[in-house]
């Protein structure tokens, strides 16, 4: 590595730095102003509140990157460009791609460690947060929303839950399968079309249970359910409702296996396999908005620092849409979960070369 890339890289984590910092204090102070008044009521301690905005900052920080990054770019090519660096620099043979290699290379290690951050501590902070969320601001008697889909809950003695959708004020399910896993191997599977918590008790049908061979590879057994009460089954709505865990909170080997499990019982895995892709293809819009925003930060002496930062917010906030449109589309079964993951990367990626290209070297 160059002086010269040092130099460069240096600028960009110094605005990084505070690009971050800045909507991180910004959207918890909204986030607190707005809550406030429940902390109060609730009488939680000043310890508690910080413990919070603790464990909600790994989603903050995945949310605020890539416009801390496109920050970043702007602010350090743009005041090199205003200084006259930029034009030294091209005028001892550098092209403007080879002057972006720097950026473009701490947008993949931003990537990775945002991917890292995802798989590592993101899962166990936001589920606490969650837990701490349901205690101080919306009370654990009250359903968090109606109707939740495609919900997984981890339960005792091996049970993972898995309802299409699940009533919250009704407590009733819908489309439930129940596995249960021993030493990481399928033993049995429950489903059942319907599901209802009643006198303390799940009933459900009408459906079928499976028992698996030791290896967990075939059915040795299965028993046809017109209606069965389930006792063993101890997890009440509550339960359900408190431990549930959305695909995007998953890491990725356990989306994976959520994946495979759905198959294996004829569910649809469609959102779970865009949101497995999303997980690879998602960090990438940090290297994207790189990309976009270089060419248009370096052109800023000739049509200033405000216009470029409004195009490039313009356009990061496109490529934003581009990724939620595309995910409903996976979703929905509409689309190939993978195409409809990195579409919007293909998109973007053509874009901001096309940008690139239309700036002189």
């Amino acid at each position: 590595m160059k002086r010269i890339d040092r130099y460069l890289i240096g600028k960009f984590l110094f605005n990084l730095a505070w690009s971050i910092l800045a909507f991180w204090a910004v959207f918890v102070i909204i986030n607190l102003v707005e809550h406030l008044d429940k902390f109060i009521d609730k009488g939680v301690p000043a310890r508690l509140i910080a413990l919070y905005y603790c464990y909600f900052t790994p989603q903050i920080v995945i949310l605020i990157a890539p416009i801390g990054v496109l920050l970043a770019t702007l602010f350090a090519v743009g005041f090199l460009a205003k200084r006259n660096e930029l034009l030294a620099m091209r005028a001892t043979g550098m092209s403007l791609w080879r002057l972006s290699l720097p950026f473009l290379f701490m947008g993949f290690v931003i990537t990775g460690a945002l991917f890292t951050v995802g798989e590592t501590i993101f899962p166990d902070f936001e589920a606490a947060r969650w837990e701490m969320q349901e205690r101080y601001i919306k009370g654990r008697a009250q359903p968090v929303e109606t109707i939740l889909r495609n919900l997984y809950v981890p339960g005792a003695s091996g049970r993972i839950y898995h309802f299409k959708s699940f009533n919250t004020k009704r407590q009733t399910g819908t489309d439930l399968t129940v596995q249960v896993l021993q030493d990481g191997r399928l033993i049995e599977s429950v489903e059942l079309s319907e599901v209802a918590w009643s006198d303390g008790i799940w009933t459900g049908g009408p459906g079928g249970r499976r028992i698996f061979t030791a290896s967990g590879d075939s059915v040795a057994r299965y028993q046809p359910i017109d209606t069965l009460s389930f006792p063993a089954w101890t997890e009440t709505p509550e339960d359900i409702v408190r431990k549930r865990v959305e695909p995007q909170q998953m890491r990725y080997a356990e989306l994976r296996e959520a994946i495979d499990r759905l198959r294996r019982t004829g569910g649809d895995p469609a959102p779970e396999e865009t949101e497995l892709a999303l997980k690879l293809a998602f960090p990438l819009i940090n290297v994207i908005v790189i990309l976009i925003g270089f060419p248009i930060a370096s052109r800023t002496k000739h049509s200033g620092m405000a216009l470029n930062f409004a195009f490039a917010m313009l356009i990061t906030f496109i490529v934003r849409v581009l990724y939620e449109v595309f995910r409903s589309l996976g979703h929905n079964g509409e689309l190939d979960p993978w195409v409809a993951a990195w579409a919007p990367n293909a998109i973007s990626f053509v874009v901001g070369i096309l940008v690139l290209m239309r700036v002189r070297k």
